[in-house]
């Protein structure tokens, strides 16, 4: 889809979910490149910026909530083609981020560029605390029963973190090329937005990567009560075959067809059996003491 917002100083062409049609209108009306095209629709391409002959090119990603995939949050590129008088916003998904720019403030392309990058910034911190609030409650399930799910979970969340960490890197290094830009003309409330943009996103780096090392240490923690317990269990079942040894061995000789101790007596058959059933009680009333007693 494209839309076309007339502004003060520029146009702002923006298109998300392109298909064929649009496609070909960015080509044949808007002159854009199709390598520049298919760079920016390439999911996992990386931030950068480029100079073409009529225009220059700003790749940055923004984090997005994605169900066709397995991962809970993930990133996706937007590329921001700039002339002299045309802003062009390229994304392969709706950037919802976009919807909330306050077109009556755009005094300049410069500044319009400056602002979604920084509301990029933004989104991020903000996806940052919704994850960590699903580490939190995972965490509180698993301290409750672990399960499979829980735990799949929370590496779905740290794969976040790392394409997370990926794209905020890519775009930090992307404002800082803006900065040393000569030609991105820049007055004094740019510097501001640019100053306020890279601090979020050094803002965003630094919580990414606190909230990976506090989830690595949370998945330590509970893979170490994972092997405890199996260790316990493996200790338990061996402990049941060793008493059930002795009493399988008993029943064994004396349903043989031949002559053994005491196989005379009517009764034998009897004491055998409560003797096994006292071995097993006294084994279950001492495995129960120390439960509760620990």
């Amino acid at each position: 889809m494209i839309i076309e917002n007339q502004l003060d100083n520029f146009t702002w062409i923006r298109v998300y979910s392109p298909d064929k049609e649009d496609f070909e209108s960015l080509l044949s009306d808007y002159k854009i490149d199709e390598d520049t095209l298919e760079d920016i629709l390439d999911p996992d391409e990386q931030p950068r910026i480029e100079s073409e002959e009529d225009y220059k090119v700003i790749i940055v990603r923004f984090p997005i909530n994605n169900a066709e995939v397995d991962k809970i949050w993930h990133t996706e590129p937007i590329g921001i083609i700039y002339s002299k008088n045309k802003v062009i916003t390229i994304c392969r998904k709706r950037c919802e981020i976009l919807d909330k720019i306050q077109l009556s403030l755009m005094e300049s392309k410069e500044y319009f560029i400056l602002d979604v990058i920084y509301r990029i910034a933004e989104r991020y911190l903000k996806s940052l605390k919704f994850l960590n609030t699903e580490v939190f409650r995972a965490k509180q399930k698993l301290s409750q029963r672990i399960q499979k799910k829980h735990l799949l979970k929370l590496l779905d969340i740290e794969n976040s973190y790392t394409l997370y960490l990926a794209g905020l890197k890519g775009n930090s290094n992307v404002m800082e090329k803006l900065d040393k830009m000569r030609s991105f003309n820049k007055n004094d409330e740019c510097e501001e937005l640019l100053d306020d943009a890279r601090i979020e996103i050094n803002q965003a780096i630094e919580t990414t990567v606190s909230y990976a090392k506090m989830l690595a240490a949370i998945k330590n923690t509970f893979e170490s009560v994972i092997n405890i317990d199996s260790n316990t269990y493996i200790n338990r079942l061996t402990m049941w075959t060793i008493i059930l040894i002795a009493p399988t061995i008993i029943v064994g000789f004396y349903g043989m067809n031949m002559a053994l101790p005491f196989s005379q007596y009517e009764s034998t058959s009897i004491v055998i059996f409560w003797m096994i059933m006292a071995l097993i009680i006294t084994y279950g009333i001492y495995t129960l003491w120390r439960r509760i007693r620990g």
